[in-house]
C-alpha cells in the first residue's frame, strides 16, 4: 500500500520537555531525543520554544511558521496531549519560501480568497475597493511568479488557508 502522507508533510511527537519521541519523514532532519526546534534558525527556535511551553502548560494549541537552517520554510501545527510520557503533536507542511515576500495585506487576501471568497465579499470584508482586492491580487501573484489567476487561487488554497489562533509568522 502507498504512503498516505502527502510530500512535505510531517508528523513529529515530542515528549513535555520538547524532545523528539517519533517522526514520520521518511528522511528526518530531527532525530529521537533531539529537541523539537535544534535545526531552526534562532528566531524561529525562539517562537517555537514559547509556543511549546504553551501548548504543554496551558493546553493551547497553536499554528507557526518556522524557517530551519537549510532555509526551508515550514508551517507547523502543535496540539497538547493527554498522555505523561507524550505532550505535544505536531504536523507540520513544507511552504514555499515566497510567502516571506508578501505583505501581510496580501497574505489576508489570499487567506480570504482560500476560503472561495469572491473579490467583493473580500472587498466588503477588509472595508476595501474591489480594485483594491484585483491590485494586492495582481501584485501577489507577480511576487509569487505565477501564471495566471487560477494558479494564485490554488496557491492559496493550498498554503494561504486562514490561521488558527494563536498565530505567529516568519515576520512576527
Amino acid at each position: 500500500m502507498p504512503d498516505a502522507m502527502l510530500e512535505g508533510t510531517n508528523i513529529t511527537i515530542c515528549d513535555w520537555r520538547g524532545y523528539v519521541i517519533w517522526q514520520s519523514a521518511h528522511v528526518p532532519l530531527a532525530k529521537p531525543g533531539d529537541l523539537a526546534w535544534k535545526h531552526l534558525i534562532k528566531e524561529s527556535a525562539e517562537l517555537a520554544k514559547t509556543w511549546f511551553s504553551r501548548v504543554v502548560s496551558l493546553r493551547e494549541e497553536a499554528t507557526l511558521e518556522f524557517e530551519n537552517k537549510r532555509g526551508q520554510y515550514f508551517r507547523a501545527w502543535m496540539w497538547p496531549l493527554e498522555k505523561p510520557d507524550v505532550a505535544v503533536c505536531m504536523l507540520s507542511i513544507t511552504i514555499p519560501r515566497e510567502l516571506k515576500t508578501l505583505t501581510l495585506r496580501e497574505r489576508e487576501i489570499l487567506e480570504l480568497l482560500a476560503q472561495g471568497r469572491p473579490t467583493r465579499e473580500i472587498a466588503l470584508a477588509l472595508d476595501v475597493s474591489a480594485s483594491t482586492v484585483h491590485t494586492h491580487l495582481r501584485k501577489a501573484r507577480k511576487r509569487l511568479g505565477l501564471p495566471s489567476v487560477e494558479s494564485l487561487t490554488g496557491f492559496a488554497a493550498r498554503y494561504c488557508h486562514p490561521q488558527a489562533a494563536p498565530n505567529q509568522s516568519l515576520d512576527a
